[in-house]
């Protein structure tokens, strides 16, 4: 996986996260990190909605093949540029949020890094499509995007000329390797409600990308001010 376009398209995205947390202002006052986890189901349109995401906010696109890189020991140097790019306290921080999650368990298990790699990968603007990123982000912005079957059959038999049987069998499989993994990786974190917990769920069957990806970023500004309003009433209660 990690040969020719792959390769390039991982060095690219840990290159523009390096010098976005390079420019990022240490001490001066900055807006909230752009941050939203996307899940989504195979056929429902959701990797164009992050693309497109990703260009109107300025943000790099955080797919499950690269997570998958920097989850495993072939990405141990790509993980260790992005976390040394952090300053001490950050990683500090990541760290304990690690254990917390983890305990003592191996640094070399897969479930262990992709936290990690997710966490570091927070730490600076970002959209992360799959990958269980909604379960261990609760400051990112949470869209689940669908379609029916029907639609989603169709739509992975025109992609991939296969098929209807063959498509359909496809969009099966998908789904229940996505759901094996969500329930391993959320038994592994303890988290015991993996399903259906999102600010904004979009069905693809009558709304085109555009139009989807309007309305998530309307409704992360919406999120967004809504974060920044509750951090200011919290303070102003601490204070009183």
């Amino acid at each position: 996986m990690e040969t020719g376009h792959a390769r390039k398209y991982i060095e690219s995205a840990v290159a523009r996260y390096e010098m976005a947390v390079k420019l990022q202002p240490k001490y001066a006052a900055k807006e909230p990190l752009k941050v939203i986890a996307i899940s989504r189901q195979i056929g429902s349109g959701g990797r164009a909605i992050a693309e497109k995401l990703g260009s109107r906010l300025g943000c790099t696109v955080w797919g499950r093949e690269i997570l998958d890189v920097l989850a495993s020991q072939a990405g141990g140097d790509y993980r260790a540029r992005m976390f040394e790019s952090l300053d001490e306290k950050k990683q500090g921080a990541i760290d304990d949020l690690v254990s917390d999650f983890f305990g003592q368990v191996a640094t070399h298990t897969y479930y262990y890094l992709l936290p990690r790699a997710i966490f570091t990968i927070a730490q600076s603007d970002a959209i992360f499509l799959g990958r269980g990123a909604n379960l261990i982000l609760p400051q990112a912005f949470h869209v689940r995007i669908t379609a029916s079957m029907e639609t989603r059959t169709r739509r992975i038999m025109d992609r991939e000329k296969l098929s209807r049987p063959a498509a359909e069998e496809r969009v099966r499989e998908s789904d229940h390797q996505r759901e094996t993994f969500l329930k391993e990786f959320a038994h592994s974190i303890n988290v015991k409600k993996y399903r259906n917990e999102f600010d904004l769920l979009i069905s693809t069957d009558r709304i085109a990308p555009d139009a989807a990806t309007a309305i998530i970023l309307r409704g992360f500004e919406l999120f967004q001010k809504n974060t920044q309003h509750d951090i200011r009433e919290g303070g102003r209660k601490s204070i009183s």
